[in-house]
């Protein structure tokens, strides 16, 4: 955070990506979406776009349902939209846009493996939140797109997934797997044929056959899978895109949110904003004020050293973490759940100005 920043809409107006991290628990998804609110009353056209399986971002828009094609948030916004990642209609929809025919993407869609792949492998949410990234991205539909991160881990395992997915595509196996082997290489294909029927003796021949099926059919398409990783990857990295955590002044999200930018680190990124949620409130009234009842001054005073206690916390935290200052936002009375709610939200961050970390002298 550079030091000409001085208001959370300094930070994040210009960027054409905002990934929101952060650990569980926090409001995280709510911070997304006032965030996207509030850049939508300066007129850009925002997409929230929330990758977490929890339905949190339609319970606090107070909408009944929010899917994998972005609607209004509201009907007198509109340039806000808002979008939930559906795995699957993502995945079939890039199944059909590689296909070279519609054979070729009956046969994939219709395998059992693919339908398996879909729905039970571990990394298809991660790597279906970069493709609808990618798509909504390159639909020009939208100023800003905000992704609503998962918690914690599944947030790094979805900046991750690009160039983890583009590395496995490269691998020599999975290419062997894809295409005929050339004429000096049939003797070990040969040799191969009594490993797949001892496989097909434990897991059974038709799931060999499925599997066997399924890499023929996807021969051809995975040169596009492979593109978009990348450019996915690169967008990412780019200078358009930001980086805001959340968190919360507890100790445990603290140290959730350190892990986090640490992890963050480790796959050259990193954080440019830190937006400190449900902090303990200031009042108006002063607490030595002798003219305000005892409980309500002892009451003041208590919520007071609460406050100083957090800051103090969070300063620790930051220089340990060489963070260059944080936003506060204050613990609201009630759970967001509706639109009007959430612009409170959104009023409250457009007060929100840079607290630097106190450097010891």
């Amino acid at each position: 955070m550079g030091d000409a920043v001085t208001d959370l809409l300094d930070a994040i107006g210009s960027k054409e990506t905002l990934v929101c991290i952060g650990p569980g628990g926090v409001g995280k998804t709510t911070s997304a979406a006032a965030v996207g609110l509030l850049l939508a009353r300066t007129g850009r056209n925002v997409c929230v776009l929330t990758i977490d399986p929890a339905r949190r971002l339609a319970s606090a828009l107070g909408l009944d349902r929010v899917g994998n094609e972005p609607v209004l948030a509201s009907e007198d916004i509109p340039n806000y939209w808002v979008a939930m990642l559906d795995p699957k209609q993502t995945f079939d929809a890039m199944i059909a846009r590689y296909s070279s025919s519609e054979a070729q993407e009956k046969e994939i869609v219709e395998n059992p493996v693919y339908r398996n792949l879909v729905t039970r492998l571990s990394g298809t949410q991660e790597y279906m939140a970069f493709e609808r990234l990618w798509e909504l991205r390159e639909s020009q539909r939208f100023d800003t797109i905000i992704v609503d991160t998962p918690p914690a881990q599944a947030a790094i395992d979805f900046l991750h997934a690009p160039s983890r997915l583009a590395g496995f595509l490269d691998n020599r196996v999975f290419k062997f797997m894809l295409k005929p082997p050339p004429l000096y290489l049939r003797p070990i294909a040969m040799a191969t044929r009594g490993l797949v029927k001892q496989i097909a003796s434990v897991v059974g021949a038709d799931v060999v056959n499925d599997t066997m099926s399924f890499f023929q059919a996807f021969s051809g398409i995975e040169e596009g899978f492979r593109e978009r990783a990348l450019r996915t990857s690169e967008l990412l990295a780019s200078e358009a895109t930001s980086y805001l955590l959340v968190s919360s002044p507890a100790p445990d999200s603290l140290a959730a949110g350190s892990r986090m930018v640490e992890l963050l680190q480790g796959i050259g990124h990193e954080v440019n904003s830190v937006l400190i949620n449900r902090m303990t409130p200031t009042y108006a009234s002063d607490p030595s004020d002798p003219h305000a009842p005892a409980q309500a001054r002892a009451d003041l005073e208590r919520l007071a050293r609460m406050r100083a206690h957090e800051v103090l916390a969070i300063e620790s935290w930051g220089l340990d973490l060489a963070l260059g200052g944080f936003y506060f936002l204050e613990d609201l009375a009630s759970d967001v759940s509706n639109l009007t709610a959430l612009e409170e939200v959104a009023d409250a961050m457009q007060r929100c100005a840079l607290v630097p970390f106190a450097v010891p002298e």
